[in-house]
């Protein structure tokens, strides 16, 4: 029997870029696909575009949203809307993303090779420079959650598949049984980190996570805390990792969370001072506060964050 994929592209005026990882996505030779399109209230201009291009496709299920929902929210509306169309499985793809050829049969392939498997990510590539592969998964561990991850990343690619602690959150295929048992996304993330809570609540739930690195998926917009920042982006970065850590940590993860998240703040400040970015340093003291208060959600009025 053939696996029912339920695509979910999440759209904030993303454009082109949303129509080329769209067309992506349609291309899969997997025969049993859809799309469904959730613009995360970009407004009126960017949801009249995406009813010209999509109205009447068969394949692809608009889903417009009447308030910005972050990464998290907006990608639980489209999980819901593929689940309710009868989705076995379903892949969240960013819009920032485009899938290689072959893909997604590659990835349904994978999680069909175990029923204890509920994620499964890509071979990531940068979409600038596409011999830079990003991630062929990731080593996700409570204690080295404020490790640059990419110290942490797997560096070359193995078996056809292979066991990891997480992926990337720009693309990965879920279960349907994943889903159901362990839930959507933590909709007080917002944005930031939700995907590396996701990984940690399956495997806490039993399921295995798995890279299958022939599927390879290409991906622009990578940043850490020291890439570049805008000040929403840096307060909700600094908010959800302290969040992350509260909710995950034990007693012996604290000892190397404590001066490992210290040495990552104090780094970050220093550089955006040295920038002169004051506003992305009060950004991060925000954030900060926020993840130790154990706040969570949009910040304030969220009208302009995707």
């Amino acid at each position: 029997m053939t696996l029912q994929v339920g695509i979910v592209v999440l759209n904030w005026h993303g454009g082109l870029r949303t129509q080329a990882c769209v067309d992506s996505a349609r291309a899969q030779d997997h025969p049993q696909k859809f799309v469904v399109l959730v613009d995360n209230h970009s407004g009126t201009a960017e949801c009249d575009a995406l009813r010209r291009r999509y109205s009447g496709e068969p394949d692809v299920q608009l889903c417009l949203l009447d308030e910005n929902r972050g990464y998290a929210g907006g990608n639980n509306a489209g999980i819901r809307a593929a689940l309710a169309r009868g989705a076995d499985l379903v892949l969240i793809l960013t819009q920032d993303a485009i899938l290689a050829a072959g893909a997604l049969r590659v990835l349904v392939e994978a999680a069909a090779a175990d029923p204890g498997i509920g994620v499964v990510g890509p071979q990531i590539v940068d979409t600038r420079r596409p011999e830079y592969v990003w991630s062929v998964g990731e080593r996700v561990s409570v204690a080295l959650l404020c490790v640059p991850r990419t110290l942490l990343r797997h560096r070359r690619v193995r078996q056809s598949w292979y066991d990891v602690g997480g992926v990337l959150g720009c693309v990965m295929l879920l279960t349907r049984r994943c889903i159901e048992t362990s839930g959507g996304f933590d909709e007080e993330f917002f944005a930031y980190y939700e995907e590396v809570d996701f990984c940690l609540r399956a495997r806490r739930d039993g399921f295995r996570i798995v890279c299958a690195p022939a599927a390879v998926a290409s991906h622009d917009g990578m940043r850490g805390f020291l890439g570049g920042f805008a000040p929403l982006s840096a307060e909700l970065k600094a908010r959800n990792l302290l969040r992350l850590m509260r909710r995950w940590a034990g007693p012996l993860d604290w000892l190397v969370l404590l001066p490992t998240a210290t040495a990552l703040i104090v780094a970050s400040v220093g550089v955006y001072a040295l920038r002169g970015r004051w506003d992305i340093v009060c950004a991060l003291a925000r954030g900060v506060r926020a993840g130790w208060r154990g706040r969570g959600g949009p910040l304030g009025a969220m009208a302009g964050a995707g």
